[in-house]
């Protein structure tokens, strides 16, 4: 049977994680696939970790060298372009697709350009807080468009080289968004997987969460900089909008600390207030 999916992870130092998912994808119900590892600069064990599975999987397991440019939209590109299987899958390093995800997603791309699935969210020492996002349907980002997140993401190559991958200028995220609305503007459709689930881990360190969303929070003005031509993308920030949300982040932050979510919540203030500075300094004046 010929191989005609791949599945692309980009890691940069995951040798303590990447098991777990080369693991769970070396259990799905659905084997006709290969994997690509694209390395993006890993001074760890990654890549010699990656390199011994490649008899465990029917269609095999290669490493690409993604360390010219940073970035996980790079990394993708580059595992994309070094092959030619008509069913491009991605997943992250440090994820855990469930079971049925190769199949579930074989089955969305039968009938769509781009598919994707539940992320449960994981948070390691916490399970109380973990939650499903994105469970039954394909999620929006400002309210504007639809798109797959980058951690679960199906798409058909012809659609992948339609819109010309994933654009490597927006290094801090929304790369994914970014994809999604430029294949809606070429009539790409973008549709759900019930089956194809992940299990998506949440940082788990409070430093390490503060930075990741003050990394979102630029990122997501990036994108609106990007696209912002476009009358029907609201700002992503104001003043009037970000003094009533911190606001009602004051209100609601007892009950947070009650219920153990002072971390989330922190987290969360912190995406909110890197938004409105880089609203400011990337040249939007807050309105």
């Amino acid at each position: 049977m010929t191989v005609d999916i791949v599945v692309i992870i980009p890691c940069k130092n995951e040798a303590s994680r990447l098991p777990r998912q080369l693991t769970a994808l070396n259990n799905q119900t659905d084997l006709n696939f290969k994997v690509v590892v694209s390395d993006n600069g890993s001074t760890d064990a990654t890549v010699l970790l990656a390199s011994g599975w490649g008899a465990r999987f029917r269609g095999g397991i290669s490493v690409v060298d993604s360390s010219e440019k940073p970035g996980v939209a790079h990394a993708r590109n580059v595992a994309a372009r070094a092959t030619d299987e008509p069913m491009i899958l991605i997943c992250d390093g440090d994820d855990v697709v469930h079971p049925e995800w190769v199949g579930a997603m074989r089955t969305g791309l039968a009938t769509h350009d781009i598919v994707t699935g539940p992320l449960h969210l994981r948070h390691p020492g916490a399970p109380n807080r973990d939650t499903i996002w994105n469970g039954n349907n394909v999620p929006t980002s400002m309210n504007y468009r639809s798109y797959a997140p980058g951690g679960n993401i199906g798409i058909r190559r012809g659609a992948f080289e339609a819109v010309g991958g994933f654009d490597e200028s927006l290094s801090l995220g929304q790369e994914d968004v970014d994809l999604g609305w430029r294949a809606i503007e070429l009539g790409l459709r973008i549709g759900h997987a019930q089956g194809a689930a992940v299990d998506y881990y949440q940082r788990d360190d409070l430093r390490s969460a503060i930075r990741q969303q003050l990394r979102y929070g630029k990122a997501h003005v990036m994108l609106y900089n990007k696209h912002r031509q476009n009358p029907d993308i609201p700002p992503p920030a104001s003043d009037k909008t970000s003094v009533r949300w911190f606001w009602e982040w004051a209100k609601q932050l007892p009950r947070a600390v009650a219920a153990g979510q002072v971390r989330p919540a922190i987290a969360a203030a912190a995406f909110q207030a890197s938004r409105f500075y880089h609203s400011i300094s990337l040249g939007r004046s807050p309105l």
